[in-house]
């Protein structure tokens, strides 16, 4: 912390000295508001006879010293001082022309003391009272097309694009598509919505649906509506699947002039080119300031990285831009991940050695700043970015450069505060960093985005990349996710990434949307992720964890402190490969919920846990898995670990500080010094994120085990073609098919038909599986099965480990052979009906055995007893399946299938 602070305290002096050093030599040249490019610009303000004075412009003023570099009239430094608002009809392009040099570098700053304001955005002005609460003004461009904006702001304060509904969401009621089945990832142009959620509105092309998937949004444009049948159809597919993951997948509607309805919301109605804005109680029309924007882009290093022609030593300082727009795609946006393909307000292509400091990005459609391509050496330092579109600071691109000099690599981002984002692109983060290397990120303040706070990497293998040796260092990172969005992290990471450190760090209150899937950790190790060093941050107040993905290979997580999550302190997953990750001298804290997540971690016993302490606060048992801590420790995890409390100082007003006497002291862990995390420097400056108001957080309540599930399915409710109602199925819409059947039945008329056909992409499919959620008692199934010619069938009992548990199970082959337990126990006829009953006790003292009764036409009953489970430790079903794994054209029918829960000492 101390070497870090100090690196940036001479940072600054050595810029002050720098000044000093060019002051001599310096030419300024001003621009101000009310100023004339006909004039010299060497005076910052109008001489007494009005013939003289600033320029008016930016432009002018770069043009004029491009022109004295050429001919060789600039000595020394060149600064451009500028007051006032200035109003830019296109963006500031800095090319190679305007690069300064190491002892003379060029400045682009405010006059001293101000703050002037660089706008993408113009006036709209001439506001009426229009009708009940609405005022209107007219916006002739928009009429021709030539100026259709699509954000305003009031009082600088963004005002809402009229919405439906106002706050939360719509639902979508089902697909409409002919791809049962298809994966996640292909998305769809229709769905069917709800009863009166949307309508043949008026001007319909230029209504758009947001529609929020677990980690990202779509934003599809309206090409027709069916409201008898219910039916919207996008002009281009969403990015995802609607319905993939949750069942209540959710939207809302903007830009509807019917939907124009509340306080703050605005519409611009582009066929008459009228603007129309409801108030807020504090407008007062005569007086507000509206602007909307006219430039999608406010700042442009264009410098040329693989031609050997950077922008370089150009310094950007003490300006405000403010109001730059968005665009929308005429098929729509999607980004399959953090808004990755939205560009900023402020970008830069090969720039060297090049600042922007103490500046502000305000009121962005986009991502704030951008350093893309073959960026090295810069320092973007003590600057405000808020009010943002997507997302704060990008830093390096997707792909992977192929030179060195074509990495961006070497940059300081520091001392910078990054808040108030996704106001367009949910899915966007605060920081995004990926194939580049050897950066700084240190002492930034991130907050209030919808998505990750930091993304580090951007492959989703170990596949070499440029995401190598970074420094985050000593960042303040909270309250993001918002329960807008899932699967997210404080700091999200991809990919090889070696030699990168995490280091004194705070993340606390991430928290997703509640739906399926919740999920928000601190740190969050995605694939790939490998080679990194995580120590010394703190980690509070999270749904799933402190930490996600310890079975990722080459990372070292030690001496962190995870407390206070809702529902997990970890999720280990599944051992990759060697070589393990090391977990040491960490502290996991918790009130309530468990200390891991039972995914794949279970069996991971290569991960090197050691030395580190679990304490939980609220009296019930801290179990690692189903283990006590002695039963984990012989099974080889944390051999040198304790239960203990850690004696904080006052963890529950979130003072980590450890007390003298505290255990965690013997076990090696340092204490850890997180006073100078976020903002640094001038008091005004580190005391500006207090103004930031967050209720209190209230953990959510752990999760109650899922209520068991009976199954009594016979099919006779339900109509020929339909799927089963109670059961999940898989089909991959190839020829194959799970539905409802009149063709044959055991019992009644109808009957579930299995359809397989030849070819498919996995030889499980189709497949269906119910979840009982059996924990305890005795769990008793009975079913009727018919195989035609050629039909397979696998059904089994599983549990939810990873690797999961295998209890009761049993195949059929084609030529009717039985198998249960794994070994040949008869055979059943084919093309009839067969009644299965298999039995099994569940729970802690379960036996890992189960019963079976097979009983078919004109045979006497097959019984066994006391075979052996799948997995001996079997204890509970949430599986429950049934597999038809034939690769010809046949069919399996299945019927009365029937699953009750006994107690354990019935039914004897």
């Amino acid at each position: 912390m101390r070497s870090a602070l100090i690196r940036l305290l001479c940072l600054y002096l050595a810029l002050g000295c720098l000044r000093q050093t060019f002051a001599a030599q310096e030419t300024v040249l001003y621009v101000a508001a009310g100023g004339n490019d006909a004039w010299s610009g060497t005076l910052p303000e109008a001489n007494a006879a009005g013939a003289d004075g600033p320029l008016a412009s930016v432009d002018q003023a770069l043009t004029m010293l491009r022109r004295l570099r050429k001919e060789g009239k600039l000595p020394g430094a060149a600064t451009v001082r500028i007051r006032g608002i200035h109003r830019l009809d296109r963006p500031l392009v800095l090319t190679p022309e305007d690069s300064g040099t190491a002892e003379a570098p060029v400045t682009i700053t405010a006059y001293a003391g101000e703050k002037p304001v660089l706008s993408g955005g113009r006036v709209i002005s001439g506001w009426r009272k229009h009708n009940g609460r609405l005022w209107t003004a007219d916006v002739p461009e928009a009429k021709t097309g030539s100026w259709c904006f699509r954000q305003l702001f009031v009082n600088g304060r963004r005002a809402c694009r009229a919405r439906t509904p106002n706050k939360g969401y719509l639902h979508v009621e089902s697909l409409v598509d002919d791809k049962p089945g298809a994966p996640w990832n292909e998305g769809v142009d229709r769905f069917r919505f709800k009863p009166g959620d949307i309508r043949a509105w008026n001007d319909l092309n230029n209504v758009e649906v947001v529609v929020f998937h677990s980690w990202n949004t779509s934003r599809v444009r309206i090409q027709s509506v069916d409201e008898s049948n219910r039916t919207v159809v996008f002009t281009g597919p969403t990015v995802f699947r609607p319905l993939s993951w949750d069942p209540d997948q959710r939207y809302y509607v903007e830009n509807c002039r019917e939907a124009l309805d509340s306080p703050g919301e605005w519409f611009l109605d582009r066929a008459s080119g009228r603007l129309y804005y409801w108030p807020q109680a504090e407008d007062d029309m005569a007086k507000a300031e509206v602007v909307a924007p006219v430039l999608g882009e406010l700042l442009r290093f264009e410098g040329d990285a693989d031609a050997g022609r950077p922008v370089v030593y150009v310094h950007v300082a003490d300006l405000s831009f403010q109001h730059s727009d968005w665009e929308l795609p005429a098929a729509g946006y999607g980004d399959p991940q953090a808004a990755v393909t939205v560009p900023a307000a402020v970008t830069a292509d090969g720039a060297r050695h090049c600042a922007i400091q103490r500046c502000e990005i305000a009121h962005a459609g986009t991502y704030g700043l951008w350093f893309r391509h073959g960026c090295k050496d810069n320092q973007i330092i003590e600057n405000q970015i808020h009010d943002l579109g997507a997302g704060g600071i990008r830093l390096g691109e997707p792909t992977m450069a192929a030179t060195d000099e074509a990495e961006s690599s070497r940059n300081l981002v520091s001392n910078n505060y990054i808040h108030d984002g996704g106001q367009v692109y949910a899915g966007a983060v605060g920081f995004w960093l990926a194939q580049s290397s050897r950066n700084t990120i240190s002492h930034n303040e991130i907050h209030s985005f919808d998505y990750s706070g930091m993304s580090i990497g951007w492959n989703w293998s170990d596949a070499p990349t440029r995401t190598l040796h970074n420094r985050i260092e000593h960042n303040h990172v909270h309250h993001v996710v918002r329960g807008v969005l899932s699967d997210a992290g404080g700091i999200y990471t991809l990919g090889t990434q070696t030699g990168t450190v995490v280091r004194g760090n705070i993340f606390h209150d991430i928290f997703p949307y509640m739906g399926k899937p919740a999920m928000a950790w601190g740190i969050y190790f995605d694939q790939g992720s490998n080679g990194l060093l995580v120590e010394k941050n703190l980690v509070y107040n999270t749904l799933n964890g402190g930490i996600m993905n310890t079975g990722n290979p080459g990372n070292t997580v030690r001496n962190n402190i995870f407390a206070h999550s809702a529902w997990h302190a970890a999720w280990r997953y599944q051992f990759q490969k060697e070589p393990a990750t090391v977990v040491e001298r960490n502290l996991f804290y918790l009130a309530q919920g468990e200390l891991f997540y039972r995914d794949g971690g279970q069996s991971d016993f290569q991960s090197r846990w050691n030395h580190n302490l679990y304490w939980r606060t609220d009296g019930e048992p801290l179990m690692f898995y189903s283990n006590r801590f002695a039963e984990w420790q012989a099974k080889g995890a944390d051999r040198d670990g304790v239960v203990a409390d850690p004696r904080f100082v006052d963890a529950d007003r979130y003072d980590f500080r450890l007390q003298p006497d505290s255990p965690a002291l013997q076990l090696g862990f340092e204490p850890i010094d997180l006073s100078h995390c976020g903002l640094i420097g001038r008091a005004e400056w580190v005391n500006l994120p207090k103004q930031a108001v967050f209720a209190p957080t209230v953990l959510p309540p752990a999760p109650a085990p899922p209520a068991p599930v009976t199954v009594d399915d016979g099919f006779e409710d339900l109509p020929p073609g339909s799927p089963p109602g109670r059961a999940v199925v898989l089909v991959e819409g190839r020829g194959d098919a799970i539905s409802v059947s009149e063709v044959t039945a055991a019992g009644g008329k109808k009957s579930l038909k299995l359809q397989d056909a030849p070819g498919l992409q996995h030889r499980f499919n189709p497949h269906l599986y119910y979840q009982p959620h059996f924990r305890t008692g005795t769990a008793v199934l009975s079913f009727d099965v018919r195989l035609e010619a050629g039909a397979m069938l696998a059904h089994e009992w599983r549990d939810d480990g990873q690797p999961y548990r295998v209890g009761p199970s049993l195949e059929i082959a084609a030529d009717g052979k039985l198998r249960a337990a794994g070994a040949a126990v008869g055979d059943v006829p084919i093309g009839t009906w067969v009644h299965f009953e298999i039995t099994s006790r569940l729970g802690q003292d379960a036996p890992g055995t189960y019963s079976l009764s097979v009983a078919a036409p004109r045979r006497p009953v097959l019984k066994m007893d006391d075979l052996r489970c799948g997995s001996e430790d079997f204890q509970q079903i949430e599986w429950l399946g049934f597999v038809s794994l034939a690769d010809a054209e046949t069919a399996i029918y299945l019927d009365n299938i029937k699953l009750e829960l006994r107690a354990n000492n019935a039914g004897k």
